[in-house]
Formats: structure tokens, C-alpha cells, sequence
């Protein structure tokens, strides 16, 4: 016994495969109760400990205790106690984490021999059915305890009536291409979403305002003009390219020299500062609300490196000011720990500089259609490793976003309930 307590936990596992006839019946059997609730106890403790090696050492103690069991009380005499710890240690540890192919490697390779091969494989399959037919494995567990929304496979049956309109969250956390810092650093401190939309918002006092916007709305406004593209200006340009003539260039904005006459709109807010919205989910759509144009996507980790580099400018009636310029490689130099908006001194950031996050956000994200089926936008989640899917509807209006928690099991069976009832 004071072989098995007193060694490490690999030791004592090549004890019990190659060791033969030196454990007791009472010494195994004090042993794997004991082991197995210590092992129980610190998996549930906030401490950094593993179940991969406990597992095996469990196991190979009880197989073991049954081999000597059967050599000491029904008289086998031709049994080796090493291949019963074996083929213990292999179904206790599968029928906790329920691995079956990989695990079946991992023991034929620790013992260096392939003859054990299908014994484990056997083994592996019984303890997994086994353990299936009373709840999942312990790691699954354990990810719905924690809330992980970690996806299946594939999508669950039944879910084909539902469209991405019904299960995408509809309120929503954005940014106009060009944003006052003090408005990006209260966006982040009270979200924890991973990307932003970047959008513009159609008012229908554009036109009227004219004159009256500050440099920062006309930028936003000309941005959102430039940026759209017209059934007849692609068929001219195509015209052009199968002619061979050169396209005459259209005029398109100087985002980082600021040498046009540019600027944003403003949300409604009379707060100068606050540039986002939150618009409530629970407020039935109406006119009131202006069209939402998506134009790109920005990560959380982009805009707090933009933060840390001062890349921003200062706001001017002539629009000539300019805005520093950061390499892909400088954003991404402290992946994969990015610094989190907490741990930056906002004594150093000028909350009324302007940040154009234009040149750094993703202007073609993966999008969605509303009436998009749900095992379409499954597929595309697991098939491109996405965290967030826009909603565009027909006129370039975003609508809503699609998270991992939209498509676990559990929320996409709430949902069907819901439009049952």
C-alpha cells in the first residue's frame, strides 16, 4: 500500500501493470476507494488538476483488485495481473471521458505492443455505451455547467422550420466608421462582445443638415455614400473592363489623409460623445427606427490595440488631420493575451480624438439573410470556425447577429418551443 500512496501517480501505474503478486486485496481495495474520492475532490476544487492520469491509476488499481480476486478466491492460476490493470485502466478512463479511437492509441502506444489492440478497443466501446445509456461524459458535463456554448456536430433534427430571424439577437452593440474615442472606450467597458459592427445610420434629416454637421458626421455620411455600389455603375465598370478601355476612376474618399471634405452623422443622442447605440429589443420596430447600413466588422482585441498605439486623430473643420497608421503585425504582436480595456491608463488617451477604424475592420465579414435556414447557418458556423454572423437583409441593413449561444441545443429547443406555442 505505501508503494501506491507514497510514489507518484505514474510509478505507481507501473507498479501495478508490471509488479506481480505484491498487492493484497485489502491493500487495492483501500486504495481505489481512497484514490477515487480524492480524485472526485480536487476535479471540483478551483485548482489546476487534471482526471487524465487519476482516471488510469483508478482503473488500473481495480483491475487489479479483480485480478487478484480471481487468483486468490476462484483459483485462477494463469492470469497476469499487469494485462487485467491494463485493460482497467482503459475502461475506467473511457468511461469517464468517453474517447474511443483516440484513447484506443494512447494505450496501445504505452504499452508498445499491438496485440492489446482489439481488447481495448472492446473494452473502450462497452464503457462508453455503458456510461451513455445513464448520462454524458464528465467533460460534457462540465462544459453545460459552465455555460460554454461549444457546438455539436451537427445541427439538431427538427430545426429546419427555423430562420436565422428567429434565433438572432437583435440587440445589437455598433460603431460608425468614424468614432470619438471617449464613445470606444464606453462601448468596451460595458460589453464583452468579441467584434462590433461598423455601421452608418440613415437619417432622413441629412439633407436637410447640410451645412450643419461637424467634419466628424460628414465623414460618416460621405463614407457611407462612397462605400455604396449601384446596379449601374458595376455594369459600367464591367462595360469598361471587356472593352479594354480604362475606367475612369470614381471619386472615392482619402479615409487617412483626410484631404476631402468628410464627415459622420451622429446618433440621435444629445451627447456629443456617444456615438453607439443599444437599440431596445423589446421596442416593436417603427418608422422611427433609421436603417442600420452594416459596412464591416472590428474586433475587440483591434480596437483596444488601436487604443494602446494613440492611433487617432484630432477633429478639425478642414478635415486635414491625419491619423497614425499601424501595421497588421504591431495589432497582432501581443496575440495571443491582447490587453484588456481595464488595464489601459485613460489618463493617456484623449477621449475627444476621433478614431477611423475603417483601415483596420473587416469589410466582408460573413453574412447571413434573415430568412437563412438554421442548419444552413449551423454549417457555416462549424465549417469556417466563425464567433459572430451579421444579419443583412436585402438592402444592406443589419438587422441582428448570430453568437455561438444562438445555436446551442438548449437555446435552438427554447426557441422552437416558443413559436409552438
Amino acid at each position: 500500500m505505501a508503494t501506491l500512496f507514497f510514489n507518484s501517480q505514474e510509478d505507481a501505474i507501473k507498479q501495478l501493470f508490471h509488479q506481480e503478486g505484491t498487492f493484497s486485496l485489502a491493500s487495492l481495495g483501500i486504495f481505489f476507494i481512497c484514490f477515487f474520492f480524492l480524485a472526485c475532490w480536487t476535479y471540483g476544487a478551483s485548482v489546476p488538476s487534471g482526471l487524465f492520469v487519476p482516471s488510469l491509476l483508478c482503473g488500473a488499481a481495480y483491475g487489479r483488485f479483480v485480478a487478484t480476486l480471481l487468483i486468490n478466491v476462484l483459483g485462477y492460476s494463469k492470469i497476469y495481473s499487469g494485462t487485467f490493470a491494463l485493460i482497467g485502466a482503459a475502461a475506467f478512463l473511457g468511461g469517464v471521458v468517453r474517447m474511443t479511437i483516440s484513447l484506443t492509441v494512447i494505450m496501445i502506444e504505452s504499452t508498445n505492443d499491438i496485440s492489446y489492440g482489439l481488447p481495448i478497443m472492446i473494452v473502450l466501446m462497452v464503457a462508453k455505451w455503458s456510461g451513455d445509456l445513464f448520462n454524458e461524459g464528465l467533460y460534457d458535463i462540465h462544459i453545460k455547467l459552465r455555460g460554454v456554448p461549444l457546438l455539436e456536430w451537427e445541427a439538431p433534427h427538427g430545426q429546419e422550420r427555423l430562420k436565422a430571424s428567429d434565433i438572432m439577437d437583435t440587440k445589437l452593440a455598433y460603431i460608425y466608421p468614424h468614432t470619438r474615442v471617449q464613445s470606444i472606450v464606453q462601448i468596451l467597458r460595458t460589453t464583452v462582445h468579441n467584434a462590433y459592427a461598423v455601421v452608418t445610420i440613415d437619417t432622413p434629416k441629412d439633407e436637410e443638415r447640410g451645412h450643419d454637421r461637424t467634419s466628424r458626421e460628414r465623414q460618416n455620411v460621405q463614407y457611407r455614400k462612397q462605400s455604396a455600389i449601384t446596379r449601374s455603375q458595376e455594369q459600367r465598370r464591367r462595360l469598361y473592363s471587356f472593352s479594354g478601355t480604362s475606367v475612369e476612376p470614381q471619386p472615392m474618399v482619402n479615409l487617412r489623409g483626410r484631404t476631402s471634405s468628410l464627415v459622420e452623422e451622429m446618433n440621435t443622442s444629445s451627447d456629443p460623445h456617444v456615438d453607439f447605440a443599444v437599440p431596445d429589443s423589446e421596442q416593436p420596430l417603427s418608422m422611427d427606427h433609421h436603417a442600420v447600413r452594416l459596412h464591416g466588422v472590428i474586433l475587440r482585441s483591434q480596437l483596444v490595440a488601436l487604443l494602446v498605439q494613440k492611433v487617432y486623430y484630432t477633429e478639425s473643420s478642414d478635415g486635414n488631420s491625419e491619423q497614425p497608421t499601424l501595421s497588421y503585425e504591431a495589432i497582432t504582436s501581443q496575440y495571443p493575451r491582447y490587453p484588456d480595456i481595464y488595464d489601459l491608463d485613460m489618463q493617456d488617451i484623449d477621449s475627444t480624438m476621433i478614431m477611423d477604424v475603417t483601415p483596420y475592420m473587416n469589410d466582408s465579414p460573413y453574412i447571413v439573410s434573415p430568412s437563412t435556414r438554421v442548419p444552413q447557418v449551423f454549417n457555416l458556423f462549424r465549417s469556417m470556425g466563425l464567433r459572430h454572423l451579421p444579419v443583412v437583409n436585402d438592402q444592406g441593413e443589419i438587422v441582428g447577429i448570430v453568437t455561438r449561444h444562438n445555436l446551442t441545443h438548449e437555446y435552438l429547443a427554447d426557441i422552437a418551443r416558443d413559436i409552438d406555442h
